[in-house]
């Protein structure tokens, strides 16, 4: 006997996630749909603080000014149900942002993946796909992902911003459940990250700009990890994220090198330092006592930012750091784009 319902073409693990701006200045939701194991839930916007008004453009200026920020920024959470994903799930988000608009995505937790029943374990994915419109600005911050013994997982995230759009996101992993005495117990674990400058009359051409990769697998990946027990990334990309970029390279050149200042020498003291500088030597305190390791770069006008610590609280510390002392995620996302490092 046929079905009396009318069939679906919805796909398991399918999100898409349209943001428009209403006048004056409101980015909203004008699509946002998933379908199970997924879940989109938007929160309250987060105010953004009062803005200094910029003085109008005269009639003379060749270039057109970008338009005033928003008044308030959507949380949106990425959210599974039951906190994680099942051996074989594939999960699969569409984000478009349009001019003018701003976002931050998050999550509520670690996402884990779950320990597979079969011996031969099914890869788990999860796939983002981007569009960064000029003026737009996307910042993704969830917590690590957390892979059981066993389980095989993959990742692919593909940006294609506009000229003049900003994204920059967080992209971490941990060595498992450390409390069952998992570390790095995973069968596989493997992430790509792609940029791409999308350009043209209509937005056909494309240039990448970077491409990071990160792959965990074969025997013996906890011998290699040399103790660590979280690896992550963070990609800034666009003018929104330029103050923090340049804050993350100019820290980085700032560590103490072979024959260069140590800035935690027994003489110094709070009166001698200037404030950043007791800042700084407070927290490459607290980067050893955690057993934080990190880098920094620009390639190709995108900043690229390396990190790993022995605990998952203590990176989470070195990060909330200094994203709280630069302060443009607070300023510019409100404080919803700091809930991940709470």
């Amino acid at each position: 006997m046929p079905s009396p319902f009318p069939s679906t073409s919805s796909i398991a693990g399918k999100g898409n996630i349209y943001l428009t701006l209403l006048p004056p200045s409101t980015p909203t939701f004008s699509h946002l749909t998933y379908t199970y194991p997924l879940k989109l839930l938007p929160s309250t916007p987060h105010k953004l603080s009062p803005r200094v008004t910029k003085k109008p453009p005269s009639p003379d200026d060749a270039l057109p000014r970008p338009p005033p920020p928003p008044e308030t920024v959507p949380l949106l959470f990425l959210l599974t149900y039951g906190g994680g994903l099942v051996a074989g799930d594939h999960i699969d988000v569409s984000v478009r942002l349009d001019t003018g608009t701003r976002l931050t995505v998050t999550t509520q937790g670690s996402t884990k993946i779950f320990k597979p029943s079969a011996s031969a374990p099914p890869t788990t994915r999860q796939e983002l796909s981007v569009h960064v419109s000029n003026h737009a600005a996307l910042w993704i911050a969830p917590d690590p992902v957390q892979p059981f013994a066993g389980s095989l997982y993959a990742q692919k995230q593909v940006f294609n911003v506009e000229r003049g759009g900003s994204v920059g996101f967080v992209d971490w992993v941990s060595e498992g459940r450390k409390a069952r005495g998992e570390r790095w117990a995973f069968a596989g674990w493997r992430g790509r990250n792609e940029i791409w400058e999308v350009y043209g009359e209509k937005m056909e051409r494309r240039r990448l700009v970077v491409r990071d990769a990160v792959v965990l697998d074969g025997t013996d990946i906890s011998g290699r990890m040399d103790g660590m027990g979280v690896f992550g990334t963070v990609l800034l990309r666009g003018p929104l994220f330029e103050a923090l970029a340049d804050f993350f390279v100019e820290e980085f050149k700032a560590l103490p090198r072979i024959g260069g200042r140590s800035w935690t020498n027994a003489g110094d003291t709070a009166q001698e330092l200037t404030a950043g500088e007791e800042w700084r030597r407070k927290r490459v305190q607290r980067e050893r006592e955690d057993g934080v390791l990190w880098t920094a770069c620009n390639v190709r006008g995108c900043t690229t930012v390396k990190f790993a610590a022995k605990e998952v609280e203590g990176a989470k510390t070195w990060l909330g750091n200094m994203l709280k002392e630069e302060g443009g995620v607070g300023r510019e996302f409100g404080d919803g784009g700091l809930m991940f490092v709470r």
